[in-house]
């Protein structure tokens, strides 16, 4: 090293008495110092991950510079108060963003770790929070982690899962009993013997034509998946996520379409709950229902898996989740012990095509525990925050929604810090008249001030409203006032304790999924219900979205079978293409032979799985049919006996 490097060294890091890793071109060198003194009080306004002053990091968290390229930073210094040095490797983040320092060890628990970074410029230094200075010093503490009964470490994709509400923390054991399907509430077909979707039924008529098919996840009906519907309600795709005989399958929340590099994809969550949290992963399918990308919770936090209250993808194409981090915390401000178990909520920015991870945020470290209004269970882990929404905005900030404090926090990216609080005990907002809501889901923030939100109106037994809304809501940053635009009633009226979504589509109608209540409905912009479709009790749907984006081109052949007809002399043909997006009509094609098919009848697309009366034949094939009748790829039976 050139003796420059040396004396700003010593002049910065070696006077605290911290220790120096070098980060050249992603070396790890150390060089130890006699003496570990503890810097300074942290650094406030730092462009820096861990934030200045975390109390809870994870013990294998990395450290993350944003704004700084590797080759600005000449060396990076963390020191734990109990292990002392810790060597690391530099590296850029993924598309540019930064640069992270991963510590070849975990630190301990409960620690402080003291970071000093040694930048070549004051222009970077300028760009991370810290003019007139070529050193970023701060400093944060390790998490006290907790244990949960029942908690398990993150589960791949496949594996088991046990059912909870996500909403219904100190409602429902840790491991809830199977529900087991049953005629009356699931769909049974002929060429797919072993999908049980929900049946569900219109009221009303969708009189949208423009803003495509429903996206929904089936709960409570003893098969876990998601699946898509027409605007009719007739199921379009259905994904069991266990194999035929292989059990419910792990859960699946939150299925919707997102744009990733400009091309849309399938997306939702996948995994197993506790405590009403999930542990699991964030799925991508493609266009041929293949998986494209999974998304997994790191910087850390691997074991506790992604949460399945968030999976969302940002407008610079990186995914935001939610992590349920329980760790132990003084909570006597709510009547439990100074060493009690919480969760904390944790926001990650992932990067998609790397899974590393860019930024977060934990609730615990800016939101205090006794802002809740969720009653505390003595025995329980306090789910204080219950983070069920993230949405980046194009400014550098994040819009995140709290059920359990009924609040919506906007949060500058490169600080942490909250900007405004709309709802909850301080709201930032003079809130108009309607504009309260309790045990809220999924904020969206659109352009003019304009909020989305779903307001449950109850929750943990508590009853807040005689119905749960939809409702838009006006801010108004500068004057800090906050007013009602619209409210969107279901008709009958319905209040849900858990869950739901508030969608605004494309063409300014209100799409509404009503979570715990079996239900979603569209409405115009002036509240007016245009139509609604309602589940089976106890089927629900976390969420309800509508797009039109997905084409879907499944890789399989369509299904068929026959059965022998009740007329004589006739056949039921059963045909259905699981997936597809594209078939407008069939065309069956029969004869005596294999090798000497010839069509003979050509009906529409009717419904998941069309039934054509036929003559009897020796074979039978069916062949799907695109919107100029051309025959679509793979889109040709088997060839089957007749019956």
């Amino acid at each position: 090293m050139p003796k420059s490097f040396w004396a700003v060294i010593a002049a910065t890091a070696l006077g605290t008495g911290m220790t120096v890793a070098g980060a050249g071109a992603g070396s790890a060198a150390v060089m130890a110092a006699r003496h570990a003194t503890p810097l300074a009080p942290p650094s406030s306004g730092l462009d820096v991950l861990p934030f200045p002053g975390t109390e809870d990091a994870p013990p294998g968290t990395p450290i993350i510079f944003p704004e700084v390229p590797p080759a600005q930073i000449s060396a990076v210094n963390a020191v734990g108060s109990r292990t002392g040095v810790h060597a690391g490797r530099l590296s850029a983040q993924p598309d540019n963003s930064g640069s992270h320092f991963a510590p070849t060890r975990p630190f301990a628990v409960g620690e402080r770790v003291s970071v000093a970074a040694l930048l070549r410029s004051s222009h970077a230094a300028e760009a991370s929070g810290a003019p007139g200075t070529k050193t970023l010093r701060f400093s944060f503490s390790i998490e006290r982690p907790a244990a949960v009964p029942g908690q398990a470490g993150a589960l791949p994709s496949g594996s088991g899962s046990s059912a909870a509400s996500p909403d219904t923390l100190g409602m429902t054991p840790a491991t809830e009993r199977l529900t087991h399907a049953s005629s009356s509430t699931t769909h049974a077909f002929v060429t797919q013997p072993y999908f049980h979707p929900p049946i569900v039924t219109m009221s009303g008529r969708d009189t949208d034509h423009s803003s495509g098919d429903v996206f929904l996840d089936a709960q409570n009906t003893g098969q876990n998946a998601p699946y898509v519907l027409t605007a009719n309600a007739d199921l379009r795709w259905y994904h069991p996520t266990a194999g035929p005989g292989s059990g419910k399958g792990p859960a699946a929340f939150d299925v919707r379409v997102q744009m990733y590099r400009r091309h849309p994809y399938l997306t939702y969550w996948e995994g197993h709950l506790n405590f009403g949290v999930g542990n699991g992963v964030g799925l991508m399918l493609g266009e041929h229902y293949r998986r494209a990308h999974t998304v997994t919770a790191g910087a850390g936090y691997e074991r506790d898996g992604v949460d399945l209250h968030e999976f969302s993808i940002g407008p610079h194409g990186d995914a935001f989740v939610t992590v349920y981090a329980p760790v132990h915390a003084n909570l006597t401000s709510v009547g439990g012990s100074a060493n009690g178990t919480v969760f904390d909520c944790i926001a990650q920015e992932i990067n998609i095509s790397t899974n590393r991870v860019l930024w977060e945020w934990n609730a615990l470290n800016h939101v205090p525990v006794n802002a809740s209004y969720a009653p505390y269970v003595p025995g329980q882990p306090f789910d204080y925050f219950h983070m069920n929404s993230i949405q980046e905005l194009s400014n550098g900030h994040v819009v995140i929604s709290a059920r359990n404090t009924w609040a919506v926090y906007d949060v500058t990216k490169s600080t942490g810090k909250i900007n405004w609080v709309l709802g909850g005990r301080h709201p930032t907002f003079f809130m108009g008249s309607g504009t309260h809501f309790y045990w809220q889901h999924d904020a969206v923030l659109h352009r003019h001030g304009l909020l989305t939100v779903y307001d449950d109106g109850a929750g943990d037994g508590i009853f807040n409203e005689h119905q749960s809304r939809g409702i838009a809501i006006h801010l108004n940053t500068k004057a800090r006032h906050a007013s009602l635009r619209h409210e969107y009633l279901h008709s009958p009226s319905v209040l849900t304790q858990s869950m739901g979504s508030t969608q605004l589509l494309g063409n300014g109608n209100v799409f509404v999924g009503w979570g715990a209540a079996p239900t979603y409905s569209e409405y115009t912009t002036g509240g007016s219900q245009i139509f609604s479709a309602s589940f089976r009790s106890p089927v629900d749907s976390y969420r309800a979205y509508r797009s039109s984006e997905f084409k879907g081109e499944p890789l399989s052949r369509p299904a068929i079978a026959v059965r022998r007809s009740s007329l004589s002399g006739s056949d039921n043909v059963y045909v259905s293409w699981n997936g597809s997006t594209e078939v407008t009509r069939w065309r069956l094609r029969a004869g005596k032979s294999r090798k000497h098919l010839a069509s003979i009848k050509k009906v529409r697309w009717s419904a998941f799985e069309t039934t054509i009366k036929v003559r009897r034949a020796s074979y039978f094939q069916v062949q799907a049919l695109g919107s100029r009748s051309r025959v679509l790829p793979r889109g040709t039976s088997r060839i089957v006996a007749g019956r």
